[in-house]
């Protein structure tokens, strides 16, 4: 008795299609790799619109053209349908904390039509703009609201005039927007820290001084505001605590910007 076929299923094709294109990924990854020349790569397919995918091939050397890495590939061996349409070239690829390629935050090239998948037409860049935006202000708002709760009486302005207490509720708004905004920092900007190309060491110490830099504003004030001027010990605990730790990553921010990019 003969066999019907299985009924069209357009999930199992969909995820039989994603597999096929991630092993021609692979496939150029692997080509790329043997390139004494290339230190790192990453593919990936970006949506150009009618249902069609252009393959992005990004590649971390100093001293290749575009055009010998398509010449090169193409001598590889690949079969045509994997080749990459397009190949970036980048003196470093973004990576994650671990130091992992970080596929999200490559940027995307000029190409007609292509958006990110599931992006809407937003880079990863852009998204975590917004990303850092939305968290800023949602931090911000909790912050506000438990200030109370952690550090009760400090921001009672009964006592204090106007015009004056406006300012004092200005600096208040500032202080919680500053502790979102640290908070946006630490889970989003590492991938745009790592892609500056400094040392791993020195990125990494910036990054925090740059996460203490916004994040101390808003506890140091409110326990300022709470502690007595000749309680010395508090005093000299809170100076040393806070102030002379901002001073210090400062001192950590400016050696990531005037240190060079990392030598390989």
């Amino acid at each position: 008795m003969a066999l019907s076929p299985p009924p069209y299923d357009p999930l199992l094709e969909a995820v039989m299609w994603r597999e096929g294109s991630m092993a021609g990924h692979d496939e150029i990854e692997q080509a790329l790799a043997r390139h004494p020349e290339i230190r790192a790569s990453a593919v990936l397919s970006v949506p150009a619109g009618r249902g069609q995918d252009n393959v992005i091939a990004y590649v971390e050397t100093d001293s290749l053209s575009s055009e010998q890495i398509q010449g090169f590939l193409s001598d590889s061996g690949l079969s045509e349908r994997v080749l990459p349409q397009v190949v970036v070239m980048m003196t470093a690829l973004p990576r994650t904390l671990r130091g992992k390629v970080d596929r999200e935050a490559l940027p995307l090239p000029p190409i007609h039509s292509a958006v990110p998948a599931g992006k809407a037409g937003l880079s990863p860049t852009d998204g975590r703009v917004v990303g850092g935006v939305i968290c800023t202000a949602i931090i911000a708002v909790f912050a506000l609201a438990f200030t109370g709760t952690l550090w009760p009486g400090s921001t009672d302005l009964a006592l204090v005039p106007t015009p004056w207490s406006w300012w004092f509720r200005g600096l208040y708004a500032a202080e919680v927007i500053s502790f979102g905004a640290g908070v946006a920092f630490v889970l989003l900007a590492w991938p745009a820290m790592a892609s500056l190309r400094r040392p791993f060491g020195r990125t990494l110490l910036a990054f925090v001084a740059i996460a203490w830099l916004l994040l101390a504003w808003w506890p140091q004030d409110n326990f300022y505001r709470l502690t007595a001027k000749n309680d010395w010990p508090r005093q000299a605990a809170l100076v040393y605590g806070f102030n002379v730790t901002l001073m210090l990553a400062a001192l950590a921010v400016v050696a990531f910007v005037v240190s060079g990019p990392r030598r390989h």
